[in-house]
């Protein structure tokens, strides 16, 4: 069967069938992830065999259309999972799983979708699944918003950045604000709140992968703590969890303490009361 590797835990080739499971098994695999589509993937019954294998199977149909923000965030939870390692992943077609891998790559090194087909030769992808590959990932950096879609990112804000933790909006929230930073990304900050203290913090971000980043980072530093420590919150407590932010990418850790705080000076006006410590 035909197998590349990728690295030391993920993989990729061709659909296995039933011998090519017993080898997956045999070599130590613990995961298969099909990108197929239901319709690609229609009357196989390879989750059957590979689950009497005894490995993991998951399916996270990508169509051949190119990636979003979302796919890649799922397929990132999925493969760069420790627990799920060793992982092998096919498609419909081979390029599918080097797009999505080379993507991510491409996103730590700043690479310019000429270099991802370099990389992509250099893991002896077939020549005539190019123009395919660059449909995948020009795709994806077009979608981006707001920022230069070849520059890079750090592994840390982008672990984020797919792996968020605390997102999604709280509709009846105590305290909450937006606030849109001078490169357009946009921020807001929920917050539940019992006894002065930040019982639930939530975030929705609208911008580049550090905006999101430092979002969820600063909703999960807030989350726990009395408003007036949560108010005492500042951006370097976001950029020393966020190892390797950027120094010009550093306006989104202070903007998130922008809309943390404008939460919470939002729930002492909707109370009607001063806070009873002084706010910086």
């Amino acid at each position: 069967m035909f197998i590349i590797e990728f690295n030391e835990n993920i993989s990729f080739g061709q659909i296995p069938d039933e011998a090519g499971i017993t080898d997956l098994a045999r070599s130590g695999v613990k995961t298969v992830v099909d990108l197929r589509t239901d319709e690609e993937s229609s009357g196989s019954n390879e989750p059957v065999l590979i689950r009497n294998a005894g490995l993991r199977y998951i399916h996270l149909p990508v169509t051949r259309d190119g990636l979003s923000e979302e796919k890649l965030s799922m397929f990132y939870q999925t493969v760069f999972d420790e627990d799920k390692y060793p992982v092998y992943i096919h498609g419909q077609r081979g390029i599918r799983p080097v797009a999505l891998l080379l993507t991510i790559s491409a996103l730590n090194e700043g690479k310019t979708v000429v270099e991802v087909v370099e990389d992509a030769k250099k893991l002896k992808t077939p020549v005539k699944y190019a123009p395919e590959l660059v449909k995948f990932v020009e795709g994806f950096f077009r979608g981006r918003k707001g920022h230069d879609g070849h520059e890079a990112v750090a592994m840390a804000v982008i672990d984020r950045w797919l792996r968020p933790k605390n997102r999604g909006a709280i509709v009846d929230a105590d305290g909450s604000s937006k606030v849109k930073g001078p490169c357009g990304d946009t921020i807001e900050i929920y917050l539940k709140i019992e006894n002065e203290r930040i019982e639930q913090a939530r975030y929705v971000a609208d911008g580049c992968p550090n905006s999101v980043a430092c979002a969820s980072v600063g909703a999960e530093l807030a989350e726990g703590k009395l408003l007036s420590e949560a108010y005492d919150l500042s951006h370097e407590d976001i950029i020393r969890l966020l190892m390797g932010l950027p120094t010009e990418e550093q306006h989104c850790a202070k903007l998130t303490i922008t809309s943390l705080r404008e939460a919470i000076d939002q729930y002492f006006k909707t109370k009607k009361r001063p806070p009873a410590w002084p706010p910086k």
